[in-house]
């Protein structure tokens, strides 16, 4: 380490002993000696090259050639399986079997009713009602005007193999009071007696279906139902009747091929008469469907055997979605034929004479075709026109004066006739919270022989809707119209050759609008209380000629659950 120390010290000192001997020298020291003269020189200047260059900015793309290797590469890697998450299913609600409900009001009004089922079941279940209404109130200037309406119901399902087996019986007894009388032509009250001018109406029906519940394409779609029943009053008329329908279909890609067969026998046996008659309906028909659209073509080939004639009519209807869901077209072209019947006839109006004229109508077109859909969530609406075509319509007429002097029953007259008709519909619906359904329909009719048709309104409408405030109290309204109508009065004008004839004259009767209310408080899930008031407005209408309606009238009562 020393040795390296005196030597670097050496030549520091060498060099600055050396430097300093230069500077004492100066710029004078030495000689300079010139041997030629001086000649200057230039060097080759270096251009520069300002031609202008392309620059290609397209890369290129070497063509490549390759080759797939085909090499599978075995891999042991093995998926675990996931085990599925378990849900633990709801309990089912508990169903209240048992119902009752209790009620009284004016007029000595009473209402009862009764329900009793079995609750839910894989294999079968049944249930029994019973119902009682009725009402002993007078009318004042009228007969007395008092009406029961009691049935009792048994029914029950057997759930076997793909298939469901109906049964179910009913007993009815319905009884009215020819109160009404024509007060233009008599001018003293009628003294009839309570059970003078009382008729009594029974009923006995049973009926029975099995109906297949499984979709399977590979079998034949089947259906089956018959029925028999026995309806008679306090004048020993009565009717027995046998119904039965089947039917069967089978699909095939997007269409259904199918047919029905409906029997319908009735037998009448009457003071001045008896009758029986059938009607035979075989309707064939397939069903197509395809994307927003679907469709039913079909044919009714109907056999009255009453009046030995046969019908080919037709069974045509269809819908195609604009919007789904939202908007959408529908039109239906049918044809049919029903009988006049001593139930459905005393059903709509049971003022009627003992002395029925049955007859069979025949519906030989009744074409509609409309607009339905949804405005929004809530609103909803259903419009549409049609065009009627019928033969023998049942009308309601009074009693000619001379064969009943008060004109207090009706007959049955028949004509043929053409109905031009609209309907509008217009809903609000709100949750479980409100519902509000308005509707108009109007009909136009023209009638081949009679001057009006009957007892027959041309415009109808009505309001209805219910409020659920928090399932604790249900508020409900209901209003509806019905327009003017027409009745046939037959008095008589002189004796001839071939009989009476009489004067035949009509009488308006003037619309009308009915209003009711209801109103529930619900106390519990299972006992409430009720209200309800009918004809808000107090008037005296005519349900029928010269049968006035009761006023207002009121009811009150209970109903619970069991």
């Amino acid at each position: 380490m020393k040795k390296i120390k005196l030597i670097l010290g050496f030549v520091i000192y060498t060099g600055l002993a050396a430097a300093q001997s230069g500077t004492e020298n100066g710029l004078n020291a030495g000689q300079v000696n010139v041997v030629q003269d001086y000649k200057p020189t230039l060097a080759d200047a270096i251009k520069i090259n300002t031609n202008p260059a392309i620059n290609d900015s397209a890369a290129l793309i070497p063509k490549i050639d390759y080759s797939n290797i085909n090499k599978v590469f075995i891999t042991d890697f093995k998926v675990e399986p996931i085990t599925p998450a378990k849900m633990k299913g709801e309990p089912l609600q508990k169903l209240n079997n048992n119902y009752a409900k209790v009620g009284f009001g004016n007029y000595f009004t009473s209402n009862l009713e009764a329900y009793i089922g079995s609750g839910r079941s894989k294999k079968m279940n049944y249930a029994f009602s019973g119902k009682h209404f009725a009402s002993a109130g007078n009318i004042k200037d009228q007969g007395y005007a008092g009406f029961s309406e009691n049935n009792l119901k048994a029914q029950t399902s057997f759930f076997v193999p793909d298939h469901t087996i109906h049964v179910n019986g009913m007993y009815k007894n319905n009884s009215v009071h020819f109160y009404g009388f024509d007060k233009d032509s008599n001018e003293v009250k009628p003294t009839y007696t309570k059970s003078q001018n009382r008729q009594i109406y029974n009923l006995i029906d049973f009926n029975a279906s099995l109906l297949q519940n499984t979709q399977n394409e590979a079998i034949l779609y089947h259906e089956f139902n018959a029925g028999f029943y026995n309806y008679r009053d306090k004048f020993k008329n009565q009717e027995n009747s046998f119904n039965m329908l089947a039917a069967i279909g089978k699909k095939v890609g997007k269409e259904l091929y199918g047919g029905r067969l409906l029997f319908n026998y009735f037998g009448n046996q009457s003071s001045p008469d008896s009758s029986e008659g059938a009607i035979f309906t075989i309707n064939p028909f397939v069903k197509t469907y395809g994307k927003g659209w679907n469709a039913r073509l079909g044919i009714n080939v109907v056999i009255e055997t009453d009046e030995g004639k046969t019908y080919f009519l037709p069974d045509l209807s269809g819908k195609y979605n604009i919007v789904e869901d939202i908007l959408s077209v529908y039109a239906d072209i049918k044809g049919y034929s029903y009988r006049n019947s001593f139930r459905s006839l005393t059903a709509t109006n049971p003022f009627i004479s003992p002395a029925i004229n049955f007859r069979t109508s025949t519906v030989k077109l009744d074409a509609v075709g409309g607009v339905r859909g949804n405005i929004n969530q809530h609103l909803y609406f259903n419009v549409n026109a049609g065009y009627k075509i019928i033969d023998s319509l049942a009308l309601f007429v009074n009693t000619p004066h001379l064969i009943d002097t008060l004109q207090s029953a009706f007959q049955v007259i028949y004509d043929n006739a053409k109905v031009a008709r609209f309907y509008g519909e217009l809903g609000y619906v709100m949750d479980n919270k409100i519902t509000v359904a308005g509707w108009l329909a109007f009909n136009q009719y023209t009638m081949e022989r009679q001057l009006n048709p009957w007892q027959l309104p041309a415009l109808e409408a009505g309001v209805k809707g219910t409020y659920n405030l928090g399932d604790k109290i249900i508020l409900g309204l209901d209003i509806f119209y019905v327009g003017t109508r027409y009745a046939k009065i037959s008095q008589f004008d002189k004796f001839t050759t071939t009989g009476i004839d009489f004067k035949i004259t009509e009488r308006k009767m003037n619309g009308f609008v009915d209003a009711n209310i209801n109103a529930e408080y619900r106390y519990t899930k299972k006992l409430a209380a009720f209200v309800r008031l009918n004809n808000l407005a107090a008037q005296q209408y005519q349900i029928w000629n010269n049968y006035p309606s009761q006023r207002i009238n009121g009811l009150l009562g209970i109903n619970f659950s069991f």
